[in-house]
């Protein structure tokens, strides 16, 4: 997952301007969408449509149309998967948002919506954090380890779908249950279209990974 400009700024302000950190009570997961579903051949796109896209860095990205087109007959190695690049595909053209992505960029950050959609409280607060995420060594104590990553200690469970949510490509932090602010984001390894109907979605314990670097 990549951090939002927001966590970034608390981060420096908390580190380096002796300003109170402000760091969520809570944690709330909650699910990204694309306006068009994957990348597909031989297909038109308007200006602003958005595209998940498997990369040559075997990592899904979130693309925008900023020229309106037909998709090429192909994607072989079209998208090499980097931060703002800016891809023509057939007539269409495509621009990473990965910076959009961090600021939060209306149209680009776009959470499901849907009946039955809500985000889910992945972390109740201090009292019970350290049981709720894995530390860096991968248990429940305080961290000492080396790589700077923690995974979800418990399965996180939505709600059942009683209305399309969309096609989810990517998962997202915030610290409040509505509105609030996002910290992180990060793309799925399976993206899925969550249609009414659907079985509840989840994430299986350890399936949520977030890597400081």
């Amino acid at each position: 997952m990549s951090l939002t400009n927001h966590a970034e700024n608390k981060i420096i302000d908390a580190m380096f301007r002796g300003q109170a950190p402000g760091f969520p009570g809570a944690v709330y997961v909650g699910l990204l969408v694309s306006s068009k579903g994957p990348r597909a051949n031989s297909t038109a796109y308007a200006l602003n449509d958005t595209i998940s896209v498997l990369a040559n860095d075997g990592k899904i990205h979130l693309y925008r149309c900023t020229s309106g087109g037909t998709s090429a007959v192909a994607q072989s190695t079209l998208y090499p998967g980097v931060a703002d690049e800016v891809i023509t595909d057939g007539t269409a053209q495509f621009t990473e948002q990965s910076t959009a992505l961090d600021a939060l960029t209306a149209g680009s950050f776009v959470e499901a919506t849907g009946t039955g959609y809500a985000r889910v409280k992945a972390a109740a607060g201090a009292s019970s954090a350290l049981t709720d995420w894995k530390s860096t060594q991968n248990d429940n104590l305080v961290s000492t380890g080396t790589g700077g990553q923690t995974k979800n200690t418990n399965a996180i469970n939505f709600g059942s779908p009683s209305a399309a949510w969309g096609f989810v490509w990517g998962a997202a932090l915030f610290d409040a249950v509505s509105a609030g602010n996002c910290w992180a984001w990060g793309p799925l390894t399976q993206p899925k279209t969550i249609n009414e109907g659907d079985a509840a979605p989840s994430f299986a314990a350890d399936a949520l990974t977030f890597t400081l670097s």
